[in-house]
């Protein structure tokens, strides 16, 4: 074990222990081969614009088309960019202004906001759940429950200081909630479902999370990661992130390749329970992030998923007896989540592999 690796890390060392980076090195088959910024023409995922559409109806030719781009993208990829999208500039400035300041507080006073009995979810920093492989972030997780938002961002900052930071979360988490409906309905549209068919089951708001990932500077990232290997068990992830570069994607080939950030884009991938629901028509994609030694990466990740007791069957127009049989057993959204919490870690495609009627 080299000196570099007994070194402590005091930015992400939150709890009674004082972690040194040596907690932070992941087993030797995980290590990053390509750095956080190696990009390629060949391997990138495709950019969707919203802009001629927003406005159209849904028999309107230039929609049809762009819902059959989308559908595409996300049979092939499993990922999309999204530009053109709608969400107001000054949104998406707001709250990461908001979540840069928040990050760079005193340990001490992010602690404020730390998971406890009535704020379940809140700031760690790292995962100590984790035995292993921990991960080299700071992370945030909230409710889409306005409730939850203030009361967080009062713990930190006080009853006369928060309401800024409060509006600016609940703004973007609202935001969010549209353009995901958007998505989700031209998703439907060009698979040919009722446009609502998935819409119509995002009836409990708090079955909706925001996770919030800040990367610093990590001094070993060719053997560290910010975030392993996994799949998003969720319905829909909608991501904004800066213009660091660190999302990496799994390949067919077992390839790994990097994500170019493109700015006032939102990246939109595909999680577990759409791939189950559309009979793997739609792939969810494993994928990572990974670290660099210079700055600070941010990305905030907007989980959209169904009511609990929503039933996650493929409709029969998805499913054929050639060439496409019944891929998953039907589970509802209530059961998958509990199993996750039970399995504490996710890592490659794990979790939705279990519902697989055939292998």
């Amino acid at each position: 074990m080299s000196q570099l690796e007994e070194q402590h890390v005091e930015s992400l060392s939150s709890g009674p222990q004082k972690l040194q980076l040596k907690h932070f090195v992941w087993s030797e088959d995980e290590w990053p081969a390509i750095k956080h910024n190696d990009f390629t023409k060949e391997y990138d995922i495709p950019v969707i614009s919203l802009s001629e559409i927003l406005q159209k109806p849904e028999d309107d030719e230039v929609y049809k088309n762009v819902c059959q781009i989308m559908v595409a993208a996300a049979h092939k990829w499993g990922f999309f960019k999204l530009v053109d999208h709608g969400v107001a500039s000054e949104i998406v400035d707001d709250i990461k202004i908001c979540l840069n300041d928040f990050f760079n507080l005193s340990m001490e006073k992010k602690m404020n906001g730390s998971r406890n009995g009535s704020l379940p979810l809140g700031y760690s920093a790292s995962n100590l759940d984790y035995e292993r492989n921990l991960p080299w972030a700071e992370i945030l997780q909230l409710l889409q429950s306005p409730q939850q938002v203030v009361e967080f961002w009062k713990r930190v900052y006080g009853d006369d200081h928060h309401q800024a930071l409060s509006n600016a979360m609940i703004k973007y988490m609202k935001a969010q909630e549209e353009l995901g409906r958007i998505i989700l309905k031209m998703l439907a549209h060009g698979l040919g479902l009722a446009s609502d068919f998935f819409t119509r089951n995002l009836t409990e708001k708090e079955a909706v999370m925001i996770r919030v990932n800040r990367y610093p500077p990590c001094p070993l990232p060719e053997k560290c990661l910010g975030l392993g290997s996994h799949t998003d068990p969720h319905t829909l992830t909608i991501l904004l992130q800066d213009e660091t570069g660190g999302l990496q994607v799994l390949k067919d080939n077992d390839q790994w390749f990097g994500i170019r950030p493109v700015p006032t884009s939102f990246i939109v991938n595909i999680g577990d329970t759409l791939e189950a629901w559309t009979n793997g028509r739609l792939k969810s994609v494993v994928h990572r992030a990974v670290l660099n030694k210079e700055s600070h990466r941010l990305s905030i990740a907007y989980f959209i998923s169904p009511a609990s007791t929503t039933e996650i069957e493929s409709p029969p127009e998805l499913v054929d007896s050639e060439p496409n049989p019944r891929k998953y057993a039907s589970f509802t959204w209530g059961e998958f989540r509990k199993e996750l919490l039970m399995q504490k870690r996710v890592v490659g495609k794990t979790a939705l592999d279990r519902y697989l009627m055939y292998r």
